[in-house]
């Protein structure tokens, strides 16, 4: 079975994956102030993505490669953040480092408590059809 990607999503499916930064376990409202806050540092890197990924599951590998691209997207954000009008040099610096400090440590975090319950380890990757299902 091919292994479904988030680009078989349409952009509202896309749009609506995922609870958001943090695990099921977390509240809700905790769930939506973190990526409120993350927000603001990560513009591109996708935690729907992500949670996609954790979602069609698969095995140790798989889930190893979901947490290192949800990485590259984060560390690409942190590189290409945009510290305005003031000095940008020195404000795109702090930011930058800031966002890639923030980056090591939701991968940590991911790496971390990923592994109890949130992602779906199974022989077979689940079907886009069953992902769906579960994420509704």
């Amino acid at each position: 079975m091919r292994r479904p990607s988030f680009s078989d999503l349409t952009p509202a499916q896309q749009g609506n994956f995922g609870n958001g930064v943090g695990p099921y376990w977390l509240p809700a409202s905790a769930r939506r102030w973190i990526t409120k806050t993350a927000s603001w540092f990560f513009r591109s890197a996708s935690w729907r993505h992500h949670d996609f990924g954790y979602a069609v599951g698969g095995d140790r590998w798989d889930r190893a490669r979901c947490d290192w691209k949800f990485l590259q997207a984060m560390l690409r954000d942190a590189v290409t953040q945009d510290g305005g009008p003031i000095a940008p040099a020195v404000v795109w610096l702090v930011l930058a480092s800031e966002a890639a400090v923030l980056s090591l440590l939701f991968y940590l975090a991911v790496r971390i408590g990923g592994q109890f319950g949130s992602f779906e380890y199974r022989d077979q990757y689940a079907s886009l059809e069953e992902v769906l299902e579960a994420y509704r």
